[in-house]
């Protein structure tokens, strides 16, 4: 059987609870919950034959991801290209008005606009190639934590199966995303937001 590769949003932080646009700086504590939510991960993934780690620099996604390889016994590597979307000008932002327009222009790349950008921050063009060779470099078998927006936005376009998954809008803390490679650069998505461990 073709080997697997697992994308996981990390669990549930502070900055989520408040609201709050951390798409820049690394900081960002899992709650308990969060922790709870990354602990039933790793049991639900003991058995998957996990043979590699890799995370975002976020601590939101480092602790998420030190939690599940401690059950897996696994050393963890981090790759700056999955972090979050840089939302430049929103960072640290909590207002409805800053939420409003970052909602709009995560719509724009929702749609595939690449050229479109945050203020002072990233287009989706080059989110897009950043994360896409992080996962082209994943080999089998490899647990990627990573963030919801830039999982949402850009993990579509690679699978061969993306137009059933434009209409998944929102990804769970801790749930997971299951794919199998197709050729060299696309995938085909065998689960999205799974969330048995929950």
């Amino acid at each position: 059987m073709t080997g697997l590769i697992y994308l996981m949003r990390h669990g549930q932080s502070v900055v989520n609870v408040e609201r709050r646009l951390t798409c820049r700086k690394f900081e960002g504590d899992l709650t308990e919950l969060g922790r709870e939510q990354a602990a039933r991960a790793a049991v639900w993934l003991a058995d998957k034959g996990i043979t590699r780690i890799g995370h975002s620099p976020f601590h939101r996604a480092v602790q998420t991801a030190q939690i599940v390889a401690r059950k897996l016994n696994q050393t963890l590597e981090m790759e700056d290209g999955l972090r979050e979307m840089d939302c430049g000008g929103f960072e640290g932002r909590t207002d409805d008005a800053a939420w409003e327009e970052f909602i709009a222009i995560y719509r724009r790349w929702k749609s595939a606009e690449w050229d479109a950008a945050f203020p002072d921050g990233e287009t989706f063009r080059h989110a897009y190639e950043r994360f896409s060779r992080c996962l082209h470099a994943a080999g089998d078998n490899t647990l990627l934590v990573t963030h919801g927006g830039i999982t949402l936005t850009v993990v579509p376009y690679l699978c061969v199966n993306a137009a059933a998954l434009q209409r998944t809008d929102y990804l769970d803390n801790t749930g997971l995303v299951v794919l199998e490679r197709y050729d060299a650069e696309r995938y085909i998505c065998r689960s999205w937001n799974l969330v048995e461990h929950l």
